[in-house]
């Protein structure tokens, strides 16, 4: 099975998930996508860019940070397998983007450009469904961090992170989950030998 025909089989499986689309319909979707197979640590978006394009993970997964100015990365999102991700308000606004998008493993992404989401947006009735649950699982996933900042201490971020996204302990490097915690490397690498890495622990 070829890697395209594989990538298209788990948008099907996505999209069907979130409304009722005809085969036409997902013919008609699928037309306006294209496989892009991008390389580990591979810049999809640099800031200063404008956003043109949202991807889909089919396999592998990338992530959104900023720089800050003393050159700090402060990672926003990891995009996994089955999502959608972007820099979503330079997407939505067509400005420039103060985020960068870069790939953190071998993968397969199907990207829409901006025109052709939007064609789709205006064109296709169960497009909607599709819109509306990217924009509400953006917004419930940036509540959602924005709180642990605000409620949590670095231990219990750290705990948070193991009961809902255990995998990216596992997958990605210290530097990276540091920088979505909003911790230094050294503060997570004292927090996995106290708490360790297992979520049933905590």
């Amino acid at each position: 099975m070829s890697d395209s025909h594989t990538a298209f089989t788990v948008l099907r499986a996505y999209l069907v998930d979130k409304t009722e689309f005809s085969e036409e319909d997902l013919a008609t979707i699928f037309s306006y996508f294209r496989l892009k197979k991008a390389s580990r640590y591979e810049f999809l978006l640099t800031s200063g860019e404008v956003c043109r394009n949202l991807y889909f993970v089919s396999r592998g997964s990338f992530r959104l940070f900023y720089t800050q100015p003393d050159g700090a990365e402060a990672t926003r999102y990891f995009a996994l397998e089955n999502t959608f991700g972007t820099a979503l308000q330079s997407f939505l606004t067509q400005e420039p983007s103060l985020e960068t998008s870069q790939v953190l493993e071998n993968s397969d992404l199907l990207v829409i450009s901006y025109e052709d989401f939007y064609h789709l947006h205006a064109t296709l009735p169960g497009w909607d469904a599709v819109y509306r649950y990217i924009l509400e699982t953006a917004y419930i996933i940036s509540t959602r961090r924005f709180e642990t900042f605000l409620c949590m201490d670095a231990a219990d971020r750290y705990r948070w992170l193991l009961r809902m996204h255990p995998s990216f302990i596992e997958r990605f490097s210290n530097k990276h989950v540091a920088s979505y915690l909003g911790l230094s490397q050294e503060t997570l690498s004292r927090l996995k030998s106290r708490i360790g890495r297992s979520p049933q622990l905590n």
